[in-house]
């Protein structure tokens, strides 16, 4: 590798389809490092520390100019990154073009489906390799019982095509269960409503933790995603 790309990455919305969100092969610490590829991570790592939720942890975090030669600095960069928001003990300095890692830094796995909710703009997107397949309005936790508290990553283990939950005595149909606490992505009432209002800081709606569907994209999302089915939730 001589050198990274000639000119610096230009910013664009996180999970965004066609805005290089993804690269083909690893970058970081004995990996191939494409130039096209150390382009698109040092544009998500400047996208992240711009983010509200990520400013204050990621505010000592150098990043190299992709018009720069620093290898080992990026190096650096992924590394403390995977130990400050991915909490990784033993951080490998190292992003996969089908890792974990990609997702924390606000792109896609080049391979597989995987669902990402993003808590900032209430909205889930269905991705099956880089191509995005749906994109849907959705309502997560309410401020006493939030889907999350820091970025995520789960896997679908249950799923119910009819649920009725005993505990809120609600219908809770196409119910795809990912965290062992009872937290689903599932139909409701009112969604597109919810989502609005908790966009704008209305953050006393919303539900006791599930991720609300409305009921003709939550029965899309269910027919789609198979069982252990990827679900990143994204605090950005």
């Amino acid at each position: 590798m001589d050198g990274l790309q000639s000119n610096c990455g230009s910013d664009k919305k996180k999970h965004s389809a066609g805005s290089n969100n993804y690269i083909f092969s690893r970058v970081g610490k004995g990996a191939p490092n494409s130039i096209i590829d150390i382009k698109t991570v040092i544009t998500l790592l400047n996208l992240r520390k711009k983010d509200p939720y990520y400013q204050k942890k990621l505010s000592r975090l150098v990043i190299p100019k992709s018009c720069s030669n620093d290898i080992l600095g990026l190096i650096d960069c992924i590394t403390e990154f995977q130990r400050i928001i991915q909490g990784a003990a033993k951080a490998d300095g190292i992003v996969g073009p089908t890792g974990n890692t990609i997702l924390h830094l606000g792109g896609v796995k080049r391979i597989g489906k995987q669902i990402i909710i993003d808590m900032d703009d209430q909205k889930l997107h269905a991705y099956d390799g880089i191509k995005k397949s749906y994109s849907f309005h959705c309502a997560t936790g309410d401020k006493d019982h939030p889907t999350a508290i820091k970025p995520s990553l789960h896997h679908v283990f249950r799923k119910y095509e009819k649920y009725r939950s005993r505990t809120y005595n609600a219908q809770m149909n196409y119910a795809m269960f990912f965290t062992n606490d009872g937290k689903a992505i599932h139909q409701s009432n009112a969604v597109m409503a919810t989502s609005f209002l908790k966009v704008v800081g209305i953050d006393s709606l919303g539900s006791h933790g599930c991720v609300r569907l409305s009921e003709y994209d939550a029965k899309l999302l269910f027919n789609w995603a198979p069982m252990n089915t990827p679900v990143f939730i994204d605090m950005a």
